[in-house]
């Protein structure tokens, strides 16, 4: 078995190249031999021990301290490959396509990590990251199925050795940790709430642990890394109130061993945009509501702890050691990232990565990369890092990037120190590059060397400005290349148009208001009952007041034109009994 690495380490895949990087405080690079086509995908096993990557019609795994050669595995199609959690076994997935003979080809397929060998395959036609689930110690593998989780051991991938029926399951989360868990998801039917179960792997005849929910469509799991506890993102496709145009989501806390559950309540409207567990207690934080989003900490209970801020973030991970947390605001944001002291609750630092699509602290927790990668961006590609201080210490464009991961190690490798450390000595702190200038208005070449208000701004402020090379002040403006008797017959033309137009006429008197006419018996019925559906509308409004929702300001109007709306009936009501009589 490789040594531990003395220094962090990261792969890294581009459409012509792959290499690794010894991170800081090394900083060299070795790539990795350039295969004759693209490499579809690269991976670091959970332990750091291996490293293997797929290209071509083969998937190579290499030592990933040495990048020594361990085995080849002759696969062609191969475009994602995962490790279990130990490295034993790699897991390999290609595009499906049924066999010539009409048989079940295996596309998911589970391979000896040390010798290459086959260990058997499962048919699964579209990807997902989770397709099988591994147990930390290598025990049982699983996979979904119609209505049941069935668990495998790695030798006998044949036939299962454990199943967990139940109906209408969606999806499944196996938990980390030496106690093993398994939650189940059933989504909501008709008038049926969604429905969540956690069992203890091995022991299906009664769950742990049960939630029901409504507006539930897909969830998201969040482990603590012992397994003891659970954050479920709910998530609809669509917003029924229409204050989304994302869904509606939702987030619930539930304990493994069944001894507490509840909705973890957020006090601001909209999406929750992420969710993270700390390393190093049992809290969490979150990234909720309309933007600008607001992120903060909970406790083991799902009771908020601290106010991080409200900005436009989407995004929250913690270091390793959980003594610093990054709030970043990715995607169609600005890039930028806020550093948190979590033991003194204090911000660090505010850093600029704008265009990245990836954040990910090293293993060391005092270096945070991110990456701006292809396809969501094709230009500008390449690795940033920066120490907890704010400071750049890395950068590498890279054309087309597609990949990019540190190398795993035990956060107990790198001991945390008691106070937050500056760079370390012979670091070269590298100066952020200058933000983009406005590019302005279009200047011809010829008119870059002029002040903008002197530039002719059209060819027609050209020919006014110019006849012969020579300025005219007041010249009447002509298109390029005019006559004088174009110019000529043109404004002939024009005074003719002048002449033909007929003089404004004098304006009308204003009509005299017409007498409105007296309201009939049924008008004055129609009438009432508007008002009394208001009326109703009004009422609900109340309610939902007085429960202690939060209304808009329109709708607080509404209730207090109540006095008006009464006093419209009353006359109503006497018009008609009139009319009647």
């Amino acid at each position: 078995m490789a040594a531990p690495p003395e220094h962090t380490q990261f792969a890294y895949r581009a459409l012509k190249e792959m290499g690794v990087w010894d991170a800081p405080p090394a900083s060299a690079a070795r790539t990795l031999a350039a295969p004759a086509q693209a490499a579809k995908a690269l991976k670091y096993s959970a332990n750091g021990r291996f490293l293997a990557w797929a290209a071509g019609d083969e998937v190579r795994v290499a030592d990933a301290q040495t990048l020594a050669p361990v085995a080849t595995i002759a696969r062609a199609g191969v475009v994602d490959v995962r490790f279990s959690p130990k490295g034993t076994y790699v897991v390999t997935w290609e595009r499906f396509s049924k066999p010539a003979d009409g048989s079940a080809g295996h596309n998911l397929l589970v391979w000896d990590a040390a010798s290459g060998a086959a260990r058997g395959g499962f048919v699964h036609r579209t990807f997902s990251e989770d397709a099988l689930q591994w147990t930390d110690d290598e025990r049982h593998c699983a996979k979904l199925f119609p209505g049941e989780v069935r668990f495998y051991a790695p030798g006998a991938l044949d036939a299962a050795a454990l199943t967990l029926r139940v109906d209408g399951a969606a999806s499944f989360s196996v938990s980390p940790g030496r106690a093993p868990s398994v939650a189940v998801f059933v989504p909501e039917r008709g008038s049926k709430p969604a429905l969540l179960r956690m069992y203890a792997v091995g022991a299906f005849a009664r769950p742990t642990a049960s939630k029901t929910f409504f507006k539930a469509e897909k969830v998201d799991f969040y482990w603590h890394r012992l397994g003891t506890s659970l954050l479920v993102l709910t998530q609809t496709d669509v917003d029924n109130t229409g204050r989304s145009y994302y869904g509606e989501s939702s987030l619930y806390f539930l304990a493994a061993a069944g001894t507490f559950d509840c909705r973890v309540v957020l006090d601001r409207e909209g999406p929750i945009h992420d969710v993270a567990w700390s390393p190093d207690e049992k809290e969490f934080a979150v990234v909720y509501g309309f933007m600008p989003a607001k992120a903060a900490l909970f406790n083991h209970r799902a009771e908020p702890v601290f106010d991080l801020g409200t900005a436009p973030r989407n995004l929250v991970r913690f270091n390793p050691h959980g003594r610093v947390l990054a709030v970043a605001g990715f995607g169609n944001l600005s890039g930028a990232i806020d550093l948190w002291d979590r033991k003194k609750l204090a911000k660090i630092c505010s850093i600029d990565a704008h265009g990245a699509s990836l954040c990910a602290w090293a293993p060391d927790g005092r270096y945070l990369m991110a990456a701006t990668l292809s396809p969501r961006l094709r230009v500008d590609n390449g690795i940033r890092i920066w120490h907890y201080s704010g400071a750049l210490v890395h950068s590498q464009p890279i054309d087309e990037l597609y990949y990019v991961e540190w190398r795993p190690a035990p956060p107990a490798r790198f001991p945390q120190r008691a106070a937050l450390s500056p760079v370390p000595p012979g670091i070269a702190v590298r100066s952020p590059a200058p933000p983009a200038k406005p590019a302005g208005a279009y200047r011809p070449p010829h008119a870059r060397s002029r002040p903008a208000a002197d530039s002719p701004r059209s060819l027609s402020d050209m020919a006014e400005r110019k006849v012969f090379g020579a300025a005219v002040p007041g010249a009447a403006r002509v298109p390029v290349g005019a006559s004088a008797e174009m110019v000529a017959k043109a404004a002939e033309k024009k005074r003719t148009r002048n002449r033909k137009k007929p003089k404004d006429a004098e304006p009308a008197p204003p009509a005299a208001p017409q007498p409105a006419e007296p309201l009939s018996e049924v008008d004055a019925l129609k009438r009432i009952r508007q008002l009394k559906k208001k009326l109703a509308q009004i009422d609900a409004l109340a309610a939902r007041r007085d429960a202690g929702d939060a209304l808009e300001v329109n709708q607080l109007a509404k209730i207090e034109s109540r006095p008006l709306i009464d006093a419209e009936i009353a006359a109503l009501a006497a018009k008609f009994s009139s009319l009647s009589a």
